[in-house]
């Protein structure tokens, strides 16, 4: 099992604006994601966390929250697409689990997961 997201990330600017500008927007109180169909394999993540939300300390934590809760869900999303999540400060008190669970509250609301029947 791969721990890593290197083919599954986002890089360049402009595919984080495309997923900003053509993309669907979905948010909780703890996060905001993004979410476009591309025609590529698998499904990718951008993560972005503002210095609105705090020190480089807590962005880091968050976006290491947001990787391990996608790692753990990716078998479950759909592919061809790309996500975008942005972190909010109030992401800074999560634990592991309560990320993992407003991530997949809001890809079940985006249509990405796939439902408990196909993964049987």
């Amino acid at each position: 099992m791969s721990y890593q997201l290197h083919p599954e990330r986002l890089k360049k600017s402009w595919e984080f604006q495309r997923a900003y500008k053509k993309g669907k927007k979905y948010w909780d109180a703890y996060f905001v994601i993004y979410v476009y169909h591309t025609q590529l394999k698998q499904t990718r993540l951008g993560i972005t966390v503002s210095k609105k939300v705090g020190k480089s300390v807590q962005r880091n934590r968050v976006k290491r929250l947001v990787r391990e809760a996608f790692r753990v869900l990716k078998y479950k999303l759909l592919p061809h697409y790309d996500i975008v999540v942005v972190g909010r400060s109030s992401a800074c008190g999560l634990t592991m689990h309560e990320a993992r669970d407003s991530l997949q509250k809001l890809f079940l609301r985006a249509s990405i997961l796939m439902n408990r029947e196909a993964d049987r």
